[in-house]
């Protein structure tokens, strides 16, 4: 005797958990009641947070010189521009020139042994990747982030 089953299993009600790609380096951390992966700043990897229009700026710069630093766009209320997160190596002392230059542009740092939140890749609201990371390849230094935020604000325009 042959049994046929004709019913479907329905899909499940909750999203898969789709966990970002990251270097194996990367200190994360995986918040199990609500799938966040999130990856510690400090000794491994460090962020600047700057507005989107700046961060682009930034962005561009790093690529005319080569560099590839992952990028998460974090919004914020309507009425404001998104935040861009620059990831990049472990942060390195700074100039007070330097400090200045990145408050005249509006760059925040969270604080060392902070969390960050590592959006899924894919996603599309919320936290979202504008530029994932390269499991292959390590984050530009520190100084290089720097220096392409700190070329930015002396551009002429």
């Amino acid at each position: 005797m042959t049994v046929v089953a004709t019913s479907e299993i329905p899909p499940p009600a909750w999203e898969p958990l789709v966990v970002p790609t990251v270097p194996a380096i990367w200190p994360t951390t995986l918040d199990l009641s609500t799938g966040a992966v999130r990856v510690r700043v400090g000794d491994e990897v460090d962020a600047m947070v700057v507005r989107a229009g700046v961060g682009a700026e930034i962005r561009h710069q790093l690529v005319q010189w080569m560099l590839d630093a992952p990028v998460i766009v974090a919004p914020r209320p309507r009425s404001r521009p998104d935040d861009w997160i620059l990831l990049a190596q472990p942060r390195t002392p700074m100039c007070a020139a330097a400090i200045e230059d990145l408050a005249f542009l509006g760059v925040s740092f969270p604080r060392p042994d902070s969390t960050i939140l590592l959006p899924a890749h894919g996603s599309t609201t919320g936290h979202r990747w504008l530029e994932p990371p390269d499991p292959d390849r390590v984050p530009p230094p520190w100084g290089a982030v720097v220096g392409a935020a700190r070329r930015t604000c002396s551009r002429t325009w």
